[in-house]
């Protein structure tokens, strides 16, 4: 997740609102380089861990049911509030 808080911060910073996707064991990590790199805010959806062990059928219904989080996320950048 490392290269991804370095990516979406960086896409933050050019205007383009981003919401990281990343598991939840990974989390404290996630937002700790957000907190260095000047963004403790950054929006990012936790998701189950391991995503790796998913066959395709699940791992569809998970980016099913992630994809309104997501929307809402960005919708959130857009009105300038703060998301959790």
């Amino acid at each position: 997740m490392s290269c991804s808080v370095h990516d979406l911060v960086r896409l933050e910073r050019r205007g383009i609102a981003t919401a990281g996707i990343g598991t939840i064991p990974f989390a404290d990590e996630a937002l700790e380089q957000a907190r260095v790199l000047g963004m403790p805010d950054l929006r990012m959806l936790l998701v189950p861990h391991p995503v790796q062990l998913l066959d395709p059928a699940e791992l569809d219904r998970l980016a099913d049911t992630s994809f309104g989080r997501v929307l809402e996320h960005l919708q959130t950048a857009s009105t300038g509030r703060s998301s959790s």
